[in-house]
């Protein structure tokens, strides 16, 4: 027997159903995306909790102020 969508006007809802549900291969990049966001924001709110610009966390780490943008930037 097969079981009916239950109908929903939630926007975030039908947008779900539409590019994400039964594609595996989307979930997936959804899920990286997550979790770059989630390392950004950590790596930003590290940075400014210890009063260091991009430069300065470059330097410390052995990197340039243009890849601590582009990793705070979740690029």
């Amino acid at each position: 027997m097969t079981r009916k969508k239950e109908t929903t006007t939630d926007a975030v809802e039908i947008l779900r159903r539409r590019l994400f549900e039964g594609k595996p291969e989307r979930l997936k990049i959804l899920e990286e995306a997550r979790s770059n966001e989630e390392i950004a924001r950590k790596i930003l709110g590290l940075r400014t909790t210890a009063g260091l610009t991009q430069t300065q966390l470059g330097k410390l780490v052995g990197t340039t102020a243009s890849v601590i943008c582009r990793l705070e930037d979740a690029d």
